[in-house]
């Protein structure tokens, strides 16, 4: 049921405070990761070597010497038990093409306005205001919490294909905020006790905030405003509101990786779905889509630390071709507040097989995967440095849950 009564927008020390919270929880959840002793490799490795065994027997006998290249079409060289077992758990190839359509469709609008008609990304200042104004809305409607990473995104994506002035974007931002949740509310249910007007009083909360920091913005909202603001983000978006988000880029590539490695692996990448949760929260609430990142690298990027991070791939073999292995060691350390680099707990023989399952699942080449994870490691530094920066008396050891 959703909540009429009154919401505030929390100021922002008390949202950052909050996220604190929440990283922390995060992290006492996460699974123990089991130590890298002789026995544990040679148990990794047989789980590996069984996998090997499963795959070469799944695959048509023309592809067993070229696993490597099966890569976003895996539906036409996986035999039918693989395939119907992919499916069942909501995984097959055409979810994975389906969901790279409509991020590449998004992506060709926003190069199609050309550089005269630029996408329009809102300020870091305004975009804050935005989120904490949306996360007091989905509380307000009883949406669950992480429903702000699906208002993030559709936010982001509807600034970057709209076509007004900025100007006249942050001054109808407030009511963008209340049409973006509502809509939201009403794809999960149309049952709901709050009223567009409810929503509108949040909302002329940040157009005041918007006010008090120099932007002009409509001295109130009101209930009509929201709704022409809805039917606005319709066509704008040309009613593609359920983009896939970063949550739902990485259980899709995981569930993938769990049928393709034959359930090797589940318990460790249960954990890094489960650990890299709170990652992908604060990661989009500080990336714009569209104009840092797209989903879809964001979700690569984090599956390749929190691989590493399990010791299932070597952080060397995740490293872009162009980068120093000491720099690239420097940013896993230093964006993951890791005093060392994780072991890796499989065979070296195994590594390669390993990054075969990664292509396959993800329906990457490898060399995207590692780009990915570049951005992705340098986007959370300079989080970690900015919320250093923002409380110089907290241990520098900063890190992203």
């Amino acid at each position: 049921m959703c909540n009429g009564s009154s919401a505030r927008i929390a100021p922002a020390s008390a949202v950052g405070r909050a996220e604190a919270r929440t990283a922390a929880r995060q992290q006492r959840k996460a699974m123990p990761l089991t130590p890298s002793t002789p026995e544990h490799v040679k148990e990794r490795t047989e789980k590996m070597q069984r996998f090997e065994q499963e795959v070469k027997r799944r695959l048509k006998p023309k592809q067993v010497e070229k696993s490597s290249e099966v890569l976003a079409t895996p539906a036409l060289n996986l035999v039918e038990d693989l395939l119907d077992e992919l499916d069942a758990r909501g995984a097959a190839g055409e979810m994975l093409s389906q969901y790279m359509l409509e991020q590449s469709e998004v992506q060709a609008l926003i190069a199609a306005r050309g550089p005269s008609q630029g996408a329009i990304h809102l300020p870091a200042e305004i975009r804050e205001i935005c989120l904490r104004t949306m996360a007091a809305l989905v509380s307000l409607v009883g949406l669950n919490d992480s429903k702000r990473i699906d208002a993030a995104l559709l936010l982001d994506t509807y600034c970057a294909l709209q076509k007004s002035s900025m100007e006249d974007l942050i001054e109808s931002i407030p009511a963008t905020c209340a049409a973006v949740v509502h809509l939201l509310r009403k794809m999960e249910s149309q049952k709901c006790s709050t009223t567009s007007a409810a929503l509108a009083r949040v909302a002329s909360q940040a157009s005041l905030m918007l006010q008090q920091v120099g932007y002009r913005s409509m001295p109130e909202v009101t209930q009509q405003d929201v709704l022409q603001q809805e039917h606005l983000i319709r066509a704008t978006l040309q009613w593609r509101l359920r983009g896939a988000t970063v949550p739902t880029w990485l259980q899709l590539i995981c569930k993938r990786m769990d049928v393709i490695s034959c359930g090797n692996w589940s318990g460790v990448i249960e954990w890094v779905i489960a650990s890299s949760s709170a990652s992908a929260m604060t990661l989009v609430l500080h990336q714009r889509a569209y104009a840092d990142m797209a989903p879809q690298q964001m979700a690569n990027g984090l599956l390749g630390v929190f691989l590493v991070t399990a010791g299932l791939v070597p952080l060397q073999s995740m490293k872009p071709a162009d980068v120093m292995l000491g720099e690239w060691e420097a940013l896993y350390a230093k964006s993951q507040g890791q005093g060392c680099i994780p072991t890796c707990t499989l065979h070296p023989s195994m590594t390669p097989r390993f990054l075969c399952l990664l292509e396959m699942a993800s329906g990457c080449r490898l060399d995207l995967l590692q780009n990915d994870m570049l951005a992705t490691m340098s986007a959370m530094l300079e989080i970690v440095r900015k919320a250093t920066e923002a409380s110089p008396g907290q241990q520098s050891g900063a890190r992203i849950q």
